[in-house]
């Protein structure tokens, strides 16, 4: 059975995350939940906060009684930039899923920037529509604007969040095996300075 990762606040959006879960599970796929909210979870994860803030070296409960929204978020990025390889590596799950505002797309993309290209990787996000430089990087994060705020279930979040879901669960159930190619692979970088004057680097 292939598994989805959801990884996100519970503490701020566990009723939110709840029903993607269960729109997940009723397409007959595993959910792998991954809280990485500061404070306590709405339901109990597959994987804690607490996890995630040791795996940055770090207790959640001193990060919790800072109460500084950036060193909490800070924190809990480099807690899941060094987890959810480690996670995937281990099987755990098949494509990852998250949804929210600026806060939560910090802390999920990072760990999404550590997972190897192909792997289906999913932010559902506020901040979508704008520069999502920073939080792709460069990867192959798709970035799906949420429309509306990931903040209660209404008309509009619903679809937008079973939509998201079906879309991940196409990725994950229908895999192709990578072409057999032996030739050698040769990358070209440019850059288009000002006057622009193309400056090309290869390398095999």
């Amino acid at each position: 059975m292939k598994t989805i990762a959801i990884a996100g606040t519970f503490d701020s959006k566990g009723k939110e995350f709840l029903y993607v879960k269960s729109v997940i599970e009723g397409l007959g796929l595993k959910a792998y939940t991954i809280h990485c909210g500061v404070f306590a979870p709405l339901f109990t994860p597959d994987v804690s906060n607490r996890d995630v803030a040791e795996a940055a070296g770090m207790n959640i409960d001193e990060i919790a009684g800072k109460k500084d929204r950036s060193i909490g978020t800070e924190a809990l990025a480099k807690g899941m930039e060094q987890l959810i390889p480690k996670l995937y590596a281990e099987g755990k799950f098949d494509g990852i899923l998250s949804f929210g505002g600026t806060g939560g797309t910090s802390i999920v993309t990072a760990g999404m920037r550590a997972l190897p290209i192909g792997v289906p990787k999913l932010m559902v996000s506020t901040v979508a529509s704008g520069n999502t430089a920073p939080y792709v990087g460069t990867s192959d994060i798709m970035m799906f604007p949420s429309i509306v705020d990931v903040a209660g279930l209404n008309s509009f979040s619903t679809k937008i969040f079973t939509n998201a879901v079906h879309a991940i669960a196409g990725m994950v159930q229908f895999e192709s095996a990578p072409p057999q190619d032996k030739k050698p692979l040769i990358a070209a970088t440019m850059l288009v300075s000002r006057r622009h004057v193309w400056i090309m680097r290869v390398s095999i």
